[in-house]
């Protein structure tokens, strides 16, 4: 038997005190009663606490919560195999993770937005895989092709701007390590998110856009960045003050290039989205473009598929609750209500002739 939440059994810890908390409220009750009436009176004016009638609703309500907890686990039984095919195309994102996408001209700054933007474009990714390479002086294969998005997500956190080797930005050498990371497959449509602020050093982005093109590899280019004034560049002190790269005494202002985005873009037939300092739908550009891609069938499995038997102990849980209603607490004696009903006239009577003995 395998458990589709093992988690929740962790609540099994609780049964114990549920039982304890029966019996110290059993006791509570006894020893209030004590201290209202004395005990020949509480025999005759209260119903008679039983042990064993509690001991038994208290063992009902612990194994129906028990029941209760085992179903939430999702307790699985048997399974059957069952064929399973992915389809989808394969999308290669590029992130660019040098210094200069620490610029805040986007919020909270660009490589941070880009990460989120990301995000964004997995919800529709839905059956297609999708790589990571990120670059800066040197790419870096991030994460493989994987139809994985919840590792996806888990990897893309912790992107920051030392997950690449080297400083500077270098484009084509990016688009030629994601031609290299996605084997040529006629069948199946294939295309590169770049995302960047769109500064190269002399890696040859054009060449790598035509070798991409001759596969008939899709670039969809997105340019972040302020392209007029730019942004500096936040860089931190050994002490942790807060200052800003210079070269040769000066600050370095980033713009961002998208003339070279939309050139290589337009050669792949692809699409140049200039984001700037705007917000964008990274999704939309999904549905704009990737979405019209061909899919293709790309693995077939078998896989095992455990069948639920959660309905066994809900229904056991819910039963045993019902019969715990149905059981009264207190032990029913016959005649019992009459008698109550004697004494109390009794006691009436009496307390009426005393007080009139008083007055008297």
């Amino acid at each position: 038997m395998t458990w589709g939440a093992p988690s929740v059994l962790m609540g099994l810890w609780l049964i114990p005190l549920i039982g304890y908390l029966i019996l110290r409220a059993q006791q509570k009750r006894r020893r209030a009663a004590g201290q209202f009436v004395d005990r020949a009176m509480a025999s005759r004016l209260m119903p008679a606490f039983g042990l064993q009638r509690t001991i038994v609703k208290a063992t009902l309500l612990m194994t129906a919560m028990t029941c209760l907890i085992l179903a939430l686990a999702r307790p699985r039984y048997g399974f059957s195999l069952e064929e399973v095919s992915s389809r989808g195309v394969d999308v290669m994102v590029l992130l660019d993770v040098s210094r200069s996408m620490l610029a805040e001209d986007v919020k909270p700054n660009r490589l941070q937005r880009a990460k989120s933007d990301i995000i964004d474009l997995l919800q529709r990714l839905e059956g297609d895989r999708v790589g990571l390479v990120v670059f800066a002086g040197a790419p870096v294969v991030q994460i493989p092709l994987t139809t994985d998005h919840s590792f996806y997500r888990i990897v893309l956190q912790d992107v920051d701007t030392t997950s690449a080797p080297r400083g500077g930005t270098m484009i084509g050498d990016a688009v030629r390590c994601a031609m290299q990371a996605m084997p040529p497959q006629a069948e199946r449509d294939q295309a590169v998110v770049l995302i960047t602020d769109g500064g190269d050093l002399d890696s040859f982005p054009i060449d790598a856009a035509e070798a991409a093109a001759a596969r008939n590899l899709q670039i969809i280019s997105v340019g972040l960045g302020d392209v007029s004034e730019g942004a500096r560049i936040p860089s931190r002190s050994a002490e942790g003050g807060l200052g800003f790269v210079q070269y040769d005494g000066q600050e370095v202002w980033s713009k961002m290039d998208e003339g070279l985005l939309e050139q290589m873009a337009t050669i792949t037939s692809g699409a140049y989205i200039p984001a700037q300092t705007r917000t964008y739908d990274l999704g939309q550009i999904y549905d704009d473009q990737l979405s019209k891609l061909t899919q293709s069938e790309f693995r077939s499995e078998k896989r095992r598929r455990y069948h639920e038997r959660y309905q066994w102990f809900a229904a056991a849980g819910l039963l045993l609750l019902l019969l715990d209603l149905l059981i009264s607490p207190y032990a029913s004696v016959p005649g019992d209500s009459v008698q109550r009903e004697v004494v109390a006239n009794r006691d009436v009577s009496a307390r009426r002739e005393q007080s009139e003995g008083v007055t008297r």
